[in-house]
């Protein structure tokens, strides 16, 4: 079921903020598992770390999405993204893994406050058969904050000498945590449609009852295990065996921001004429990209030619996940539906995270078993993707819900 109420028009600040949101996002997340890892952090304290990340950042989402439907987006987004930017601020005090873990932790959790109340903002700015279109729009407007931000980091940090230690990422945590403000400030300025506010309860019977919801939330809950198997060890392969330096990590993050801005818009149009299923399978395979890339790199540019097909696959991503999740939810559950979607990720990646840092710290020799994680998390990603042909396409030619 979808809302179909006349949509609100598109404007300049909802796109300025969708760009400064994605501008601090891409920092932040980008450098800050690679200063836990450059302050001496273990395969099993990645692990915790984004597993604990991943927990904080979506399993609270269903909450703020419940009460972001009921008295109002903005102000959540808004609360948001100002605490996110004083926990980022704070990474720039500390040099201990312990200390910076929890920061990126809490800075995390109040990220959370902010994504689904923003996704279901812009559901207000949409109708069933442009939706694809209009958030594939916005969201490649939004990934432009991502190409400038790496473009800032590479030509601030080019002519850095001597190994990448803490201080290397300084800059970049003071941009995104400006960013993060100035976005949290922006979003005050948007437009939205008046809040449902009848709902009294989380109302959970709702979303347990609908079964293509069901099935959708036990497919991200299988492939978020599947996904994050890998990712304690990307930072490791990043900072321990290639050594790069800020600038090649931002030259390849550009690579990949480059490729999504390039083809987001277009994935939004395909995505409203041929269904959403295409698409969301298409983004979960190519993932299984990525841990394959790291294993067999042995330069820094390996990592960004294989970022140019993950550029398209996280593109594919960004424009069907909130798409798809939209055309089920009711107009007055769509930040609750797409609360629920990740939180049942989050708790899924909690356990695939902490899982393949200790499967390979205790079975593989921690650092030298690097290799033997990436493949196994790579044909987790195929199979696990390849199950989302068994989801319930939401929409038909037409553009009408079947």
């Amino acid at each position: 079921m979808s809302d179909e109420e006349p949509p609100l028009q598109t404007n300049k600040i909802l796109m300025a903020t969708g760009f400064a949101q994605m501008f601090s996002d891409s920092l932040n997340n980008r450098f800050n598992n690679l200063l836990v890892a450059a302050a001496g952090a273990t395969v099993h304290q990645m692990g915790f770390l984004q597993g604990t990340k991943s927990l904080s950042t979506n399993l609270f989402q269903i909450v703020f999405g419940r009460l972001a439907d009921k008295y109002g987006k903005k102000k959540f987004v808004a609360t948001g993204r100002i605490l996110n930017s004083l926990a980022i601020a704070g990474l720039l005090f500390f040099d201990q893994p312990d200390s910076l873990i929890w920061l990126v932790i809490l800075s995390s959790f109040f990220n959370s406050m902010s994504l689904p109340p923003w996704n279901s903002l812009l559901g207000d700015y949409t109708t069933n058969a442009t939706r694809g279109k209009i958030i594939g729009a916005i969201n490649s407007i939004s990934q432009l904050g991502s190409f400038f931000a790496m473009i800032i980091a590479l030509l601030m940090t080019i002519n850095q000498q001597g190994d990448t230690i803490l201080a290397s990422y300084r800059t970049v945590f003071i941009l995104a945590s400006a960013t993060s403000l100035i976005s949290g400030v922006m979003v005050l300025f948007t437009t939205e449609k008046p809040p449902r506010g009848e709902h009294k309860s989380l109302e959970l019977n709702r979303l347990v009852s609908d079964p293509r919801l069901r099935k959708y939330l036990t497919l991200n809950f299988i492939y978020g295990i599947a996904m994050s198997f890998a990712w304690p060890l990307f930072p490791l392969v990043i900072t321990n065996r290639l050594k790069m330096k800020v600038w090649q990590i931002s030259t390849f993050s550009l690579v990949s921001a480059f490729m999504n801005v390039l083809t987001q818009r277009r994935m939004g149009t395909f995505m409203d004429r041929i269904g959403r299923r295409p698409i969301v399978v298409f983004s979960r395979v190519m993932m299984s990209v990525a841990p394959v890339a790291y294993a067999l790199a042995t330069q820094w540019w390996h990592i960004a030619i294989a970022e140019l097909f993950l550029g398209v696959g996280m593109a594919a991503w960004q424009s069907s996940e909130s798409t798809y999740v939209i055309d089920l939810a009711p107009g007055d559950l769509r930040a609750t539906y797409l609360a629920s979607s990740t939180a049942a990720f989050g708790v899924a990646s909690f356990i695939g995270s902490n899982l393949g840092g200790t499967v390979v710290d205790t079975f593989f020799n921690g650092m030298a078993g690097l290799n033997q994680g990436l493949f196994i998390s790579s044909a987790l990603r195929l199979f696990a993707g390849l199950a989302y042909l068994t989801m319930t396409e939401s929409m038909t030619r037409s553009g009408k819900e079947s």
